[in-house]
């Protein structure tokens, strides 16, 4: 039986920083899908879609990761 595939979720507004937490977390084989604001990710997570791990901004426009 193979292991199950970890899954993340990130949360940022800064296109870059995105960029680079999905490489990092692609190239450790972890499965992962990025927003740009906490508003998105409540929209995910009411979805339906679960994460392993979720890296979030403190400070974004709409709704922030303290929110």
């Amino acid at each position: 039986m193979e292991p199950r595939q970890l899954t993340a979720l990130i949360v940022e507004d800064d296109m870059v920083i995105r960029m680079i937490h999905r490489n990092m977390l692609k190239s450790l084989g972890v499965k992962n899908e990025a927003v740009e604001n906490g508003k998105e990710a409540v929209e995910i997570h009411r979805s339906g879609q679960c994460f392993d791990l979720i890296l979030m901004d403190r400070d974004m426009p709409v709704m922030n990761g303290i929110e």
